[in-house]
C-alpha cells in the first residue's frame, strides 16, 4: 500500500473516531500547523504576513515532531524574526531537526562543526537522509 493511501485510511479512521487512529489526527494537526506557519511567514494562501503568528504555528508543529518546522523555527529564532533572538533555542531546534534526520539541518550542523571527523560524519548522514527523501518521493 502506498504511503498516501495509508495516510488517507488513517485520516478517515481518525475522523470516524477510532482510537487507534490518534497518530493520524496528531500528524494532520502537525501538518496543518506547519502549513499555517509557512503561510503566515510568507504571507501566502490569503493569509497576511505575520512573523509572530508564524513562530507560534511553527513552534506547535515543531513540538509535534515536524522536522521542517524545527529547521525554519531555528532560523527564525536565530534572526529574531517574529520573536526575540534566542541562540540557545535556535540551536535546540536545529539539533532536533538533525536528530530527525532532516538533511538541511545535518548540513548546517556540519558547516559549523569544528571537529573535521564529526563534520564529515554529519555530511554523510545528510547525504543518506537525502537518499531516503528521494526514495520516498518516488514511492508516493
Amino acid at each position: 500500500m502506498k504511503l498516501k493511501q495509508a495516510a488517507a485510511l488513517l485520516l478517515a479512521a481518525a475522523l470516524a473516531g477510532n482510537a487507534w487512529a490518534q497518530p493520524a489526527r496528531n500528524a494532520a494537526a502537525a501538518d496543518h500547523d506547519y502549513l499555517r506557519g509557512l503561510a503566515y511567514r510568507n504571507g501566502s494562501d490569503g493569509v497576511p504576513r505575520d512573523a509572530t503568528l508564524a513562530v507560534r504555528s511553527l513552534t506547535q508543529a515543531a513540538e509535534r515532531g515536524v522536522p521542517e518546522a524545527m529547521f525554519i523555527l531555528s532560523h527564525m529564532l536565530a534572526e529574531g524574526e517574529g520573536t526575540p533572538r534566542d541562540a540557545a533555542a535556535s540551536r535546540h531546534w536545529l539539533e532536533m531537526a538533525a536528530q530527525a534526520e532532516y538533511p538541511e539541518a545535518l548540513q548546517e550542523m556540519a558547516m559549523t562543526e569544528r571537529d573535521p571527523e564529526r563534520a564529515a560524519e554529519l555530511v554523510r548522514e545528510a547525504a543518506h537522509a537525502m537518499q531516503h527523501r528521494a526514495h520516498e518521493s518516488h514511492h508516493d
